[in-house]
């Protein structure tokens, strides 16, 4: 199976949408071999690049094998260097069209971490707290923010999903000079439906979206009740008038600060990805 990304198409959430497609309608007895060719890739976000170790996961413990080609083009293959991407793919995935000296032209900011324990959280927390003060100049409320919502979200993989996650983190400017965090947090673990269903069994015959969208409002699989994991993540980007997607089984919701909550129904992804992003306030 290959999957191409055409001129001025990125790797984002749609054409992670579609990617999963692709990998469903292939046989599920033999994985077989997975091609995705970025090199006409003009952009990569971090919930793209969380989805490819995730589907390279996959595709290695079923004995299969991914090949991906990297962007021909210098600004995605910065970000892809930069965000330490290359070291999470390579023990899952065979990488082509590599640049040539990765650490003179590409400087790393924060490394792809994995999230396996509260140490982790709190490894990655500490960097990219040090990282949106240092090199993005956050004043101490934005950087409490951040460092709530990268908290939340990579306890979310400890504490519900059963698997080993991983977080992904681009720091920069965008076109008018607004300082930006973007960042992704992915695990192939049992899904948001499947960590509430632990705490209510009628949520095992709720849509992925619904349960999704519950999760978002506050419903909780934590035993104390409290629901403040992805609900205050969503309170953050509304705040900053950032934007959210959370993939869960089937469905994917995409949140924003001015539009009520979208759902796109898809493809089985196995476990939770979320990707966010969101400037600093004036």
């Amino acid at each position: 199976m290959r999957l191409v990304l055409t001129s001025g198409e990125g790797l984002n959430a749609s054409s992670c949408d579609r990617l999963l497609s692709h990998l469903v309608d292939a046989s599920s007895k033999e994985a077989g071999e997975v091609t995705i060719d970025l090199r006409s890739a003009s952009f990569v976000d971090p919930y793209g690049m969380a989805m490819l170790v995730m589907v390279g996961r996959q595709l290695h413990r079923r004995d299969g094998r991914l090949i991906c080609v990297l962007p021909g083009s210098d600004r995605p293959v910065q970000t892809i260097v930069q965000t330490g991407l290359l070291d999470a793919l390579r023990p899952v995935a065979e990488l082509r069209n590599l640049p040539k000296e990765l650490s003179s032209r590409y400087p790393s900011a924060l490394p792809a971490t994995a999230i396996r324990s509260r140490n982790d959280v709190q490894t990655v927390v500490g960097h990219l707290v040090q990282m949106t003060r240092d090199r993005l100049g956050y004043n101490t409320g934005d950087v409490l923010d951040t460092a709530k919502v990268v908290s939340e979200l990579c306890n979310n993989v400890v504490d519900h999903s059963g698997a080993e996650g991983i977080v992904l983190a681009q720091l920069g400017s965008d076109r008018y000079g607004a300082r930006y965090v973007a960042l992704a947090v992915a695990d192939d673990g049992i899904g948001i439906r499947g960590s509430l269903t632990r705490r209510y069994p009628e949520a095992g015959q709720w849509q992925h979206g619904v349960a999704i969208e519950r999760a978002l409002g506050g419903l909780s699989s934590r035993e104390t009740g409290g629901g403040a994991g992805l609900r205050s993540v969503t309170a953050v980007v509304r705040r900053y008038q950032g934007r959210l997607t959370v993939r869960s089984g089937t469905d994917r919701v995409y949140v924003s600060a001015d539009r009520t909550p979208k759902v796109h129904t898809g493809a089985l992804f196995p476990g939770t990805l979320v990707g966010i992003s969101f400037s600093q306030r004036p």
